[in-house]
């Protein structure tokens, strides 16, 4: 009798272990894949701040790289060449190497295509056909045009983390349906439409999805008109 309660007791105890170890098996793997989780996300967070930086650099440098030609060389908008390497949409590259921004005789920038993941692998866009939503002046015509780097085929996540960057406000990029974004700046100003949505009014910078292209769409002002 007394045996057959020691057994008992014996099996009891046993079946309690391999609960506790059943359920400490659990709670190790809830953990790790929590870390591996926060660890994923966090290396996601690193990309989209690597990608930004990207984003902001380039267009910044043109920027900077512009304003020196036009002060400096008395070179005017319209007379400023983005021809590069490998691309004739602009011109060949070497024609007239003072007036082009990508030229060591010129603007001395080199053109940076964009590194992997930041976009569909699209080259940049040099746009002289749209305007901006109160930058410069807002007049629908081709005197009040900016001077824009454009780069399509941004991933959404990307987008939402360039606005919220610019805003620190976490936001779905507005849809704006308007023309002319793929067109390229060959010395002319022209007019094809306004980018205009109240999220975006007056942001030298932003990104937005684009209903004619299907994309998402990134872009920085050059040059406000």
């Amino acid at each position: 009798m007394t045996l057959s309660s020691d057994t008992s007791q014996s099996g009891n105890v046993l079946f309690l272990i391999l609960i506790a170890v059943a359920l400490f098996a659990a709670l190790s793997f809830a953990v790790s894949s929590t870390m591996r989780g926060n660890q994923t996300t966090g290396i996601a967070e690193e990309k989209e701040k690597v990608n930004t930086a990207y984003l902001h650099q380039f267009p910044s440098a043109l920027n900077q790289t512009i304003m020196r030609m036009r002060m400096s060389e008395g070179i005017q908008p319209e007379e400023l060449i983005f021809a590069f390497p490998g691309n004739t949409d602009y011109g060949t590259f070497g024609t007239v190497p003072d007036h082009e921004v990508f030229h060591p005789q010129g603007g001395g920038l080199p053109y940076q295509a964009p590194p992997d993941n930041v976009n569909d692998g699209s080259s940049w866009i040099f746009n002289g056909d749209l305007e901006i939503d109160n930058i410069g002046t807002t007049g629908g015509t081709n005197t009040n045009t900016e001077l824009l780097a454009i780069l399509t085929g941004i991933p959404e996540s990307l987008c939402r983390y360039i606005n919220y960057d610019i805003t620190d406000v976490m936001q779905d990029p507005p849809s704006i349906t308007v023309s002319g974004e793929t067109n390229k700046f060959t010395g002319t100003f022209g007019y094809a439409g306004t980018v205009s949505n109240p999220a975006l009014s007056g942001h030298d910078t932003y990104c937005y999805y684009s209903t004619n292209l299907g994309k998402y769409v990134f872009y920085k002002a050059l040059i406000e008109r």
